[in-house]
């Protein structure tokens, strides 16, 4: 469960991430990540890429059928 004080990460504060992919996550990335992983029981893996940490948002989105 997201607390009431947890900052919510939209879509549109990842489309912002820098022009180059391969840089490290974004802190918006990290702090839906960290929602995302702890919803999903899966760890969570501070050293992706706004690339990698992107498709791992995805996928712990389909699992989950969560928006956030």
């Amino acid at each position: 469960m997201i607390s009431p004080t947890t900052k919510t990460v939209t879509d549109e504060t990842i489309a912002k991430a820098s022009g180059d992919p391969d840089s490290p996550m974004t802190g918006d990335q990290a702090d839906l990540l960290r929602v995302l992983c702890e919803e999903a029981s899966e760890p969570f893996d501070a050293s992706l890429t706004q690339r990698q940490a992107l498709e791992r948002i995805e996928a712990l989105r389909d699992s989950t059928n969560k928006t956030l």
